[in-house]
């Protein structure tokens, strides 16, 4: 008799394959899937934060879609911005409520922030700078746009401050500045000159996926992300940069070596986009909501100590 008159046996065996299918799908993620979340590359090297024991912050429904943070003038206050309206936000670190809020300019889509004393930098997705000069008390701001050589084919998400160099640092998501001339695994961390108001057209740093595979894999194989956020460690003037595809930090010192990998559990990271750190070496991660309410995950730093440099204040 054809399997054709016995619906209840076809459906059966439709299933049991589709199961099949699926478990061996499982199996093959499962054996390709990181055994470890945390990758000291340096063995010289002491990463300065325990990532098993985050502080984590619920955010107002407001900062559903943050998308970047820097260190606010007050102690324990972030600035923060999201990805919708040219509003910005400060936020308490320690209650995820918002203490204030100001006007800058038109709702587009805004991805990154930093700031160097009262100077407010605003990353804009096709590469433009919105520069504001904060003061106290004033609600609405006519932003200065600094024009840069990105355009939205790099969908620019992380910018940040480096005292070290004085320069702004900024990094892509997609497609780097000049294609042509990049390596393909490799993603680049461009400088922001603020004295001449230009771009440095070459990458000052850069993560390779391959350099990170290598880790995270143990063998020649790409570990593929796309940059969401960046920042500057002020005390050990390391580089640490997120991404929101791959779920992970990479930790790189000047010479674009990677001293620490950590992969960010799901859980908590949905999509962390916001990264910064405190004058007193603590670092912050935000991540939006993506169907639920956004977070910052706070990271006090293990052996404290205040920076020396203190001009990003």
């Amino acid at each position: 008799m054809s399997l054709l008159n016995k619906p209840n046996l076809l459906s059966g065996i439709i299933l049991g394959a589709v199961v099949l299918i699926a478990g061996g799908y499982g199996l093959v993620t499962y054996t390709q899937a990181p055994d470890m979340e945390h990758y000291r590359v340096d063995p010289g090297y002491e990463f300065s934060f325990n990532f098993d024991r985050p502080t984590v912050t619920k955010l107002p429904k407001e900062l559903v879609e943050i998308s970047g943070l820097t260190p606010w003038i007050k102690e324990g206050e972030l600035l923060s911005v999201q990805d919708e309206d040219g509003k910005l936000f400060i936020v308490s670190a320690k209650t995820g409520k918002i203490t204030n809020d100001f006007k800058f300019g038109k709702d587009r889509d805004y991805e990154g922030i930093t700031r160097k004393g009262n100077s407010i930098f605003v990353l804009e997705r096709d590469g433009d700078i919105h520069h504001v000069e904060y003061q106290e008390g004033v609600k609405e701001f006519d932003a200065k746009k600094l024009e840069t050589a990105f355009s939205y084919r790099n969908d620019t998400e992380g910018i940040c401050y480096d005292s070290e160099t004085g320069n702004l640092l900024i990094v892509p998501k997609e497609q780097e500045l000049n294609p042509a001339e990049a390596e393909p695994s490799r993603h680049g961390v461009y400088s922001y000159n603020l004295e001449s108001g230009s771009m440095i057209p070459q990458p000052s740093y850069f993560i390779d996926e391959f350099a990170v595979g290598e880790v995270v894999y143990g063998k020649h194989k790409p570990f593929h992300l796309k940059p969401s956020g960046i920042a500057v460690d002020p005390i050990t003037k390391d580089i640490y940069v997120i991404a929101s595809v791959g779920n992970i930090l990479v930790v790189i010192n000047r010479e674009s070596e990677i001293k620490q990998i950590e992969l960010l559990k799901e859980k908590t990271f949905k999509q962390p986009e916001g990264i910064c750190f405190d004058t007193q070496g603590n670092l912050y991660i935000s991540s939006e909501g993506r169907g639920g309410k956004a977070v910052i995950a706070s990271f006090t730093r293990k052996n404290g100590g205040a920076t020396k440099n203190r001009t990003d204040e």
